[in-house]
């Protein structure tokens, strides 16, 4: 047996060991942060509360929205054609959602704390109802995983009762989850007096969602590509086509929304004052948004791999701007305050990102995650045939 477990740990590739590494480097000065206390670790002061950390987090909850967004399609509108993909969009929800929660502790003065929004209900509060939504559906994910675990170790009466039960999982995530990604958004209407008027408006909760959806499909196909040249497995491109039609849809409304609101509201010429805000705005939105848009709208870009990926990662680096817009970036200075994360606010985040990586390499490498992909060594069909509708819950 030991044998067999260096043969296979040596035949690990480099790049797992050096996630590990870092990893391991970050949950070091993660220690050190708890124990020390943010004063003395972050950079973080009274004018700037929220930093790298929660901007990662807001970015890190809208990519995992792929999570909610394909299980409604797939169990909700019943398009069982895109159900090979449920368990790598499952596992990736689930590794961020847990990277989003190792975060949130690191970014509390009060850390020992954490369980207090349990006990200690502040039911006015928008945080209350954002903590609890991201707790249960946690729990959620963890759940809708479970049939892969069971399906690994043999325990076959957990996970049939697990795949009967996948529905009404399926229903409250989807409806946790759109209650916290509009929620994030309503931490932020509070803040009319500090965030730029680009990116402050009443409906931002809206706005948060509907860029979910945008990230969460996006992480979906541009997965698919990255998966096929890890992992060797991957979704038919008819699939991944399929996708991309929705995309444009998506942020065609977003795009809607964001212009529309800025003309209601009499803002539209702030987008013309050439000064960093109007930059930033412009970036998110050509980048983010009107380039990934008529990307996904050219049918030949949906079937390519390698187009769907640049389109995918273009959509996710707008989501990218946008949240740490927000969050950072499109604050209006404290005078007497200036923020730029820490070292040690940097290795931490490195080292959560790195350990969901790896999680995710592990788990791919050793539990049925894929189970009904195509696997690239035999030829791609053209047709749905190859990823055909999987058992519900499975």
């Amino acid at each position: 047996m030991w044998r067999k477990i260096g043969e296979e740990v040596r035949s690990l590739l480099l790049g797992v060991w050096v996630l590990a590494a870092l990893t391991a480097i970050g949950l070091s000065v993660a220690a050190y942060r708890l124990y020390a206390g943010l004063a003395v670790t972050t950079n973080l002061n009274d004018g700037y509360p929220w930093g790298l950390w929660i901007g990662f987090d807001l970015f890190v909850v809208a990519f995992s929205g792929g999570a909610f967004t394909l299980a409604a399609i797939v169990y909700v509108f019943q398009m069982h054609e895109f159900h090979p993909a449920v368990r790598p969009t499952v596992l990736t929800g689930l590794v961020g959602y847990a990277s989003v929660l190792v975060i949130l502790v690191m970014d509390l003065g009060r850390w020992d704390r954490f369980y207090h929004f349990i006990i200690y209900p502040n039911i006015n509060s928008a945080l209350f109802e954002v903590s609890w939504c991201i707790l249960l559906y946690t729990l959620v994910l963890i759940s809708e995983f479970s049939p892969v675990v069971c399906q690994k170790f043999g325990w076959e009466r957990i996970g049939c009762f697990m795949k009967k039960i996948t529905l009404p999982l399926v229903i409250v995530g989807v409806t946790l989850s759109t209650l916290h990604q509009s929620s994030l958004g309503s931490l932020f209407v509070v803040m009319s007096e500090r965030l730029h008027p680009l990116w402050y408006t009443p409906f931002i909760p809206l706005m948060f969602f509907v860029s979910s959806v945008a990230a969460g499909l996006a992480m979906v196909i541009g997965g698919a590509t990255v998966s096929r040249w890890v992992f060797k497995r991957t979704l038919p491109k008819s699939l991944v086509a399929e996708l991309g039609w929705f995309l444009p849809w998506v942020l065609g409304f977003y795009l809607i929304l964001k212009l529309g609101e800025l003309v209601a509201a009499g803002e539209l010429s702030l987008l013309f004052t050439a000064d960093f805000y109007s930059a930033l705005f412009l970036s998110e939105l050509i980048i983010g948004v009107i380039a990934p848009l008529l990307l996904f709208s050219i049918a030949a870009v949906r079937s390519s791999r390698n187009w769907a990926l640049f389109g995918s990662i273009l959509t996710l680096l707008g989501v990218f701007i946008n949240r740490f817009a927000v969050t950072w970036w499109a604050l209006k200075p404290v005078e007497g305050y200036a923020y730029f994360p820490s070292w040690q606010e940097i290795v931490i985040q490195v080292g959560v990102l790195s350990g969901a990586v790896l999680v995710y390499t592990l788990v791919g490498r050793y539990l049925p995650l894929f189970e009904g992909t195509l696997d690239v060594s035999r030829k791609e069909q053209p047709t749905h045939a190859a990823a055909s509708p999987q058992p519900a819950g499975d």
